[in-house]
């Protein structure tokens, strides 16, 4: 896996630190708006048990992952750590236009659109701060916003997902997110599975759903133009 950790900070800063640094971090867990997003009902949490995620189908090599560590602007704090793995098609069609190249808009704009329409993807993010429920799903509107933007999800889509988002987070009304928290996204064909670990190792939520709408959503907010993730995600390709 390429281990190469591409770091950016948030736009749009303000004139005075404590707006920014609060507008920023609403749209730092924006970009998390692929995780859970495409639930259909809410789920209650399961026993304690390890967070299984199948990965044979997943391609090895430089062009076959990307990496990224997201920084809060200003204070410079670590919010959250994002690897994405994809399948032979997605890698082999990234390689053909990536290897022996240099990073360049025009060709960031190809690589996102075949990651974003990947069928066989995996992501793992890793929460380096705590963060509130209604700061994180707030964040993921914004989000959802930009894949909504971009087409990779319509107004129907958006709808659904935005307005059940209260109750299928419900498991973490009370708790909120904490440092060392996990998610697992596992994408194969139209089918996404979903498992969220505490640090604690308990498994708070493991459940999947079909849909196109919800893998579209969830790798559309992170390579649509404007996510907090897409430039550092194709930028980790490049030496």
């Amino acid at each position: 896996m390429n281990r190469a950790i591409a770091r950016r900070h948030g736009p749009n800063r303000r004139s005075t630190a404590p707006v920014a640094d609060r507008t920023t971090f609403a749209i730092t867990l924006g970009a998390i708006t692929g995780v859970l997003l495409a639930m259909a009902v809410a789920a209650p949490p399961l026993a304690a048990q390890t967070a299984p995620v199948e990965t044979a189908s997943l391609a090895d090599g430089p062009f076959a992952s990307m990496r990224m560590l997201l920084e809060k602007t200003f204070l410079k704090v670590d919010v959250l750590t994002l690897d994405v793995r994809f399948g032979s098609d997605a890698a082999g069609r990234i390689r053909a236009l990536a290897e022996g190249r240099e990073y360049a808009h025009p060709l960031a704009d190809s690589i996102a659109n075949v990651a974003a329409h990947a069928t066989d993807a995996y992501a793992r993010l890793r929460f380096e701060r705590n963060v509130g429920l209604d700061q994180f799903l707030d964040g993921i509107r914004d989000n959802l916003e930009r894949a909504l933007a971009a087409g990779y999800i319509d107004r129907a889509a958006f709808d659904e997902i935005s307005g059940g988002l209260p109750g299928w987070y419900a498991f973490l009304a009370d708790r909120g997110i904490h440092e060392g928290d996990e998610m697992f996204y596992r994408i194969r064909g139209d089918e996404l599975r979903v498992v969220y670990v505490a640090t604690d190792g308990t498994t708070l939520l493991d459940r999947t759903d079909p849909g196109a709408h919800r893998r579209l959503a969830v790798l559309g907010s992170y390579y649509a133009p404007g996510s907090d993730f897409r430039e550092s995600l194709i930028r980790s390709l490049f030496p």
